[in-house]
């Protein structure tokens, strides 16, 4: 019988893990999928609008694979140039869904493939790491089930921080093998940067500050630290050239557009009192404003101090880490110190994310120590019933939020209510200071309304005919009985052009940034519409032949030498043949 499941197991693995991992990620999702509803929490309407913008922009023409720079359909229809700000490669597939099915079933499916995908990642990594695939399973359930994962998705709706959950695996892996293993595969960490930069900008300042903290791990081999150094400054770059597409395009918004609206936060103040943060995972409390990573984590880190000395160094190095990031997030830092250099972050517990790969790690060890799993059967015992114990704990917790959200709440989106909330939004975080005086105006869509006078009165000589949305900008109809200069309800970004009857015209701009152009007498049709600017191209380029050049790279390293000797051989040939 154990040489069967031997068997089995080692013909069809990976196929079984993948089963596991697709039902796991079912079973995530299930109190709310089956409800037909959704809570949007602090963040998800924004994200939804994401989606939706994406979504539509294929409907009007955009290509499947490229991302549009402005949202014209979502937002409030003014043509938001959110992509340019906020990365939104890893919500294509949402987008994608969307088309297929329509509404809060395809966020669903997002989801579901979001969690398939960060269990494959986590389970290959902690497979590598662990060098036992029954443990590498573990970690995978207890890290893709963490607790302050679940409140991201489903709590905070921060979609972006939890989608880079899937990522952080990999980063982590990337350090390992630059501090502590084989610093040749230094592109792991460039490629899992890249990942989070192309995800969430925040999350990228947290990895900058992570792989800093656990670059310490070299310290328990203390070999090559010359070529290491150099090699991380490989992976630094390459991460750069791969992201490109997103970080050129935004340093160049950035640095025309000045100060954002982006609501800043003072760190010492929004870090948690370490007392709170406990008594809210030992409660695995549900609400936004009681963050915590969960009692699992407690108990694992417990039980890993219990069984400490028969722990492996590199495993105890992942608790010492992990707890590292914890205090991060709490004011026993002194993050006054830091408010200039890593003010962006606005939430220190945000580190909890960074904690929670190697706490599933050690707790995966901890495990298999306490439990003694040795032997296959044993391994199928201990994993499944941890396994039933953490998704179990899940699904309680899903319902619980479920029975305090759904009872006369305005966060709750149904069917009926998804294509108002996904496009709504009237966040104005990228609009510059400036700029925002005038945002009222500029949602309603209206010239006329645009160039009201002091007085309160409208232009009797100027009428708006219509308005016509398209991929990547606007049409409007205007009918002026003088030659005159008009407001268009737009906010200039550079990258937007402006046409009064099929001519290009340079507008002028006001002190808030909004858009002026000359109309001459009659009807006149005006395009302001997005061009992808001369850094947007490049940076594109960059980042494809990167990603190519990274891809190429270890297929030429295991095929090339193959593909050399055929054709020499193949060459040796014809040349006999044509004596």
């Amino acid at each position: 019988m154990r040489t069967t499941v031997k068997k089995i197991l080692k013909q069809y693995g990976w196929q079984l893990e993948l089963l596991l991992f697709l039902v796991l990620s079912l079973l995530w999702v299930l109190p709310w999928a089956t409800s037909g509803k959704l809570y949007t929490g602090d963040d998800l309407g924004f994200h939804l609008n994401r989606i939706q913008g994406l979504a539509q922009q294929l409907k009007l023409g955009g290509h499947w694979w490229q991302i549009p720079a402005v949202s014209t359909t979502a937002f409030s229809q003014w043509g938001y140039p959110i992509n340019l700000f906020y990365p939104a490669v890893t919500l294509l597939p949402a987008a994608w869904l969307q088309a297929l099915v329509p509404g809060l079933g395809g966020y669903y499916l997002y989801l579901i493939l979001l969690t398939l995908t960060t269990l494959v990642i986590a389970a290959a990594v902690a497979h590598k790491l662990l060098g036992n695939r029954a443990l590498g399973i573990l970690a995978a359930v207890l890290y893709t089930f963490a607790q302050y994962r679940f409140l991201d998705f489903f709590v905070r709706g921060a979609l972006a921080e939890g989608v880079v959950f899937a990522f952080l695996p990999i980063v982590f892996y990337g350090v390992y093998c630059l501090a502590y293993g084989d610093d040749r595969q230094w592109y792991w960490l460039a490629v899992g940067m890249a990942l989070v930069a192309l995800t969430h900008v925040v999350s990228l300042l947290l990895c900058a500050v992570g792989v800093v903290l656990m670059a310490s791990l070299w310290l328990l081999r203390r070999e090559g630290l010359a070529r290491r150094a150099i090699h991380l400054g490989y992976a630094a770059g390459f991460a750069i050239f791969l992201a490109a597409t997103f970080l050129a395009p935004l340093a160049e918004q950035l640095k025309t557009m000045g100060k954002l609206g982006v609501q800043q936060y003072t760190l010492i103040t929004s870090a948690m009192e370490p007392g709170e943060l406990l008594r809210n995972s030992l409660d695995n409390a549900l609400s936004s404003a009681q963050i915590n990573f969960g009692i699992i984590f407690i108990l694992l880190t417990v039980l890993a101090l219990v069984v400490w000395r028969k722990l492996l160094p590199l495993d105890r190095y992942y608790l010492i880490i992990a707890w590292v990031f914890i205090f991060l997030a709490t004011k026993l830092f002194p993050w006054q110190l830091f408010q200039n250099l890593l003010g962006a972050i606005q939430f220190p517990w945000r580190f909890l994310a960074l904690a929670c790969f190697p706490l599933a790690l050690v707790g995966a060890r901890a495990i298999s120590v306490a439990c003694r799993m040795v032997t296959v059967p044993r391994q199928f015992l201990v994993v499944g019933i941890a396994t039933v114990a953490v998704v179990g704990l899940s699904l309680s917790l899903n319902n619980q939020l479920y029975q305090q959200t759904t009872s006369a709440n305005t966060k709750i989106v149904t069917a009926a209510t998804y294509p108002a909330v996904a496009s709504g939004d009237i966040t104005t975080d990228y609009v510059s200071q400036k700029g925002q005086v005038s945002m009222a105006a500029v949602r309603t869509h209206s010239i006329p309304v645009m160039n009201t006078q002091t007085n309160g009165q409208q232009l009797a000589d100027l009428q708006q005919q219509g308005r016509q949305t398209v991929a990547n900008g606007f049409i409007y109809q205007i009918t002026s009985e003088v030659p005159q200069t008009i407001k268009l309800p737009q906010i200039f970004y550079p990258g937007y052009r402006v046409t009064v009857n099929g001519r290009t015209q340079r507008p002028s701009l006001d002190a808030n940034g909004v858009v002026h152009v000359k109309v001459p007498t009659g009807r006149s049709t005006i395009g302001y519409r997005y061009q992808r600017t001369v850094v947007q191209r490049l940076a594109a380029q960059l980042s494809f032949w990167s990603w190519l050049f990274l891809l190429a790279t270890p297929l030429w390293r295991r095929y090339g030498s193959g593909l050399q000797m055929r054709f020499r051989a193949y060459w040796q040939a014809h040349r006999v043949a044509n004596k």
